[in-house]
């Protein structure tokens, strides 16, 4: 291949990786300004509680996951680029039209559809990702695309906390942001379609005489041998289940930690959201360095259970000493944070990119995401009825939600462990059957 077109297609790849990083980080920010504006909705009183806040963003992510399940049934025949094209072009323009409504209601019906526009953009994103990049530029999109919903967080409270008590005007913003970044998208998918990914391979001989062409990648990132069905099944079933579980510890305390500082360390609405902007600016530190692990070491099972051991460990620590000072509470709370951003990032990119030649990335990620949308919903309003319960008192509320965090996290740690030993036993049940020999 000459060196000028080598040239194009690394420009055609860079252009794909930022279009599609730049478009998720607009889109989730624009989605989580509701979360960041929630403190000053709710001093307006016409917009209700809390609880009805956070109501918005569980119908959501209700819509998102039920549109999830039906994109796995078709997402195989989609036109992935016209389809985001229209879907997200849709949402931009419901973004905008949220400033211009008055009560909760609207913003549920608002949000609700948005959350059915919105329910391609990360399966069909890494779907294409897949696709078309190479070996070798996996691990920067991996990066990028992890430290997304953490970027994001820093766009939605930043522009929030930049026009005070306006909250109409991020809307607009970032709705007319959206636009932009769904234009650039569909120019770069028409690029890069041009320039398809070279998977390079050797030939294996097995020992039973059968001869196949193996990837270098495929091979690499094969701990978990899903030569059957059912294998495939059950990794499925098992990723979905644990998608939902470390979505919901993260997000017990990533959607409430303004509520955390206006309760516990009494801070005005634009104080706590200036503050809040500290959690996704340090949380991008987690999914960075697990990508960087998880190039050393094929296994992220046992990669996600080191994670989530140390967030462990900060999360007692908090439920033994958060009402003792706010400097100390917030520094615990953002290491639990990145650490648990961290182990997340396995089941939102990590796992389906390694492991693309084996299953389909595409329906993966999505079915995946789906379960993690429903715990994005849900997890939050429940977490939030725990804290904000003014019969217990804010002290007794909140060792409460910290309990329960513990108590979560425990549990994700013990499934973790449980399925490293299963993968263990079962590649050591197929090396005793099968010994391939590599020819040169």
């Amino acid at each position: 291949m000459e060196e000028k077109e080598i040239k194009r297609h690394k420009r055609a790849y860079a252009f794909l990786i930022f279009t599609t990083f730049f478009m998720y980080v607009v889109l989730t920010g624009a989605k989580n300004l509701y979360v960041a504006e929630k403190t000053t909705l709710q001093t307006l009183g016409s917009f209700g509680s809390y609880t009805d806040l956070a109501a918005t963003m569980e119908y959501y992510f209700y819509a998102y996951a039920v549109m999830q399940i039906l994109l796995v049934f078709f997402i195989k025949k989609l036109n992935i680029k016209w389809f985001l094209t229209v879907t997200l072009g849709v949402s931009a323009v419901i973004t905008i039209l949220v400033a211009f409504t008055d009560t909760i209601v609207s913003h549920w019906v608002l949000y609700t559809v948005n959350g059915a526009m919105q329910a391609g953009i990360w399966g069909c994103s890494i779907k294409m990702l897949g696709k078309y990049l190479p070996e070798r530029n996996l691990s920067t999109a991996n990066k990028l695309m992890t430290s997304g919903p953490a970027v994001a967080g820093v766009v939605s409270y930043a522009t929030a906390a930049a026009f005070g008590n306006n909250w109409k005007l991020p809307f607009i913003i970032l709705g007319i942001t959206l636009l932009v970044a769904v234009t650039l998208y569909f120019l770069a998918v028409t690029n890069v379609h041009r320039f398809p990914r070279i998977v390079e391979t050797h030939h294996v001989i097995h020992a039973d005489g059968t001869e196949e062409d193996v990837s270098d990648e495929e091979e690499k990132n094969d701990f978990i041998h899903l030569k059957s069905k059912k294998r495939k099944i059950v990794f499925y079933a098992i990723s979905v289940f644990m998608s939902a579980m470390v979505t919901a510890l993260f997000f017990t305390l990533n959607n409430t930690l303004d509520i955390f500082l206006k309760q516990v360390g009494g801070f005005d609405n634009t104080t706590a959201k200036l503050i809040t902007i500290l959690a996704p600016f340090l949380t991008i530190v987690g999914p960075t360095l697990c990508v960087n692990v998880c190039d050393k070491h094929a296994n992220f099972i046992a990669v996600g259970v080191a994670f989530f051991v140390l967030s462990l460990l900060f999360a007692v620590l908090l439920r033994l000493f958060f009402d003792v000072h706010i400097a100390l509470s917030l520094v615990l709370i953002l290491a639990f944070l990145i650490l648990s951003n961290g182990g997340r990032s396995i089941s939102l990119s990590i796992a389906s990119l390694k492991m693309r030649d084996k299953i389909d990335t595409g329906v993966y990620t999505t079915i995946t995401n789906a379960a993690a949308s429903i715990s994005t919903g849900l997890m939050p309003k429940v977490f939030t009825a725990i804290v904000d319960n003014p019969a217990l008192g804010v002290a007794q509320s909140w060792q409460n939600g910290f309990t329960l965090v513990v108590v979560w996290n425990i549990a994700i740690v013990a499934i973790l462990i449980g399925l490293v030993l299963w993968v263990r036993r079962l590649n050591q049940k197929d090396k005793q059957s099968e010994s391939p020999v590599i020819s040169d």
